[in-house]
């Protein structure tokens, strides 16, 4: 029998930031998990040059594409694109298919395929809909393509009666931005992996604000998340302490993973990230499909918290592509 596992990533650029620098840290953990569990392991760097990607890929003949390719050429429009090679050669790959995977890319379509199968968002306008921002309530512009929360930080947060702030966005890419109501409340990264009896929703993990300013926005931004010399890095820690009191948030939220995982058709890892009202409505924010399987990532928090060994994730993952 074939063993061979082709791990594919990202090439990265000359001078790459964290955010995309950190596949490397993915490569090397899964490398080591798939040669525990008895693989022979391959890699290959893909970027635009597709036809070269085909060619390496049907010369090492893999048992299993063990697919990271996050972006490619670091630009989100391309991040689906990995996906299509592996469904035109037709090799089982990790992680969730190729339509799923263009939905979710595209923040604002993701938007649109929530609301089909009936599960809130927070409402989402185009860049040429700024008329229909309420002056009372406040906003927030954000990329369409872009994962890491890159492009994303407080002063992306706004009041509709900013006409200022309104006119200078109004004149970016339709096609690369989109407006969407911030939620004030809690937020919540949860983490979804395949198992034999189905997606199992793993410990809920809430991210809470420590010592934020009354006006500052509370959000898992850029900074947040990848400079850790800022007031953003240092005062956001994560925690899977819920009170008795959240038992039906935490219903609902469990509820929530399971149908987006069963109605739009994902498959392997995932982690969708919740802003909760004041009133206790959770609304879907971001779907995350192959999200960030580092050690100091948010998924493999949640697995650690679940009991679960990096090596049980892979071969849950690898598992859940080739049934």
């Amino acid at each position: 029998m074939n063993k061979t596992v082709l791990i594919l990533y990202n090439k990265l650029s000359k001078k790459p930031k964290d955010d995309e620098a950190d596949v490397i840290e993915q490569v090397n953990l899964v490398t080591d998990a798939l040669k525990k569990l008895g693989y022979d392991v391959e890699h290959l760097q893909i970027d635009l040059n597709l036809k070269a990607a085909i060619r390496q890929i049907v010369k090492v003949k893999p048992y299993i594409i063990f697919n990271l390719a996050e972006t490619i050429g670091n630009k989100g429009e391309f991040t689906f694109l990995a996906n299509s090679v592996l469904n035109f050669l037709r090799i089982p790959y990790t992680g969730s298919p190729l339509i799923p995977m263009f939905h979710c890319s595209n923040k604002y379509l993701a938007k649109k395929e929530l609301n089909s199968i009936g599960v809130k968002t927070p409402a989402g306008f185009l860049l040429n809909e700024c008329q229909k921002l309420q002056q009372n309530k406040k906003y927030i512009i954000k990329p369409i393509w872009e994962e890491g929360s890159l492009e994303l930080d407080e002063d992306c947060v706004f009041m509709g009666s900013d006409h200022d702030f309104i006119n200078r966005i109004s004149r970016k890419s339709l096609h690369h931005y989109f407006i969407e109501e911030f939620i004030e409340g809690r937020e919540f990264n949860i983490s979804i992996l395949y198992g034999a009896d189905g997606p199992e929703v793993l410990p809920l993990a809430e991210m809470t604000f420590i010592g934020y300013p009354e006006d500052k926005p509370k959000m898992m931004g850029y900074k947040s998340k990848w400079d850790d010399k800022s007031f953003e890095y240092s005062h956001t820690r994560r925690t899977f302490r819920l009170s008795r009191e959240d038992e039906p948030l935490k219903k609902e939220l469990i509820a929530i993973c399971k149908k987006c995982w069963n109605e739009l058709g994902l498959k392997g890892y995932v982690r969708i990230d919740f802003r909760v009202t004041k009133q206790s409505e959770p609304l879907v924010i971001d779907i995350n499909l192959n999200p960030c399987l580092s050690e100091s990532g948010g998924f493999m928090a949640a697995s650690k918290k679940k009991g679960l060994t990096f090596d049980q994730v892979i071969a849950r993952v690898l598992e859940d592509a080739t049934r």
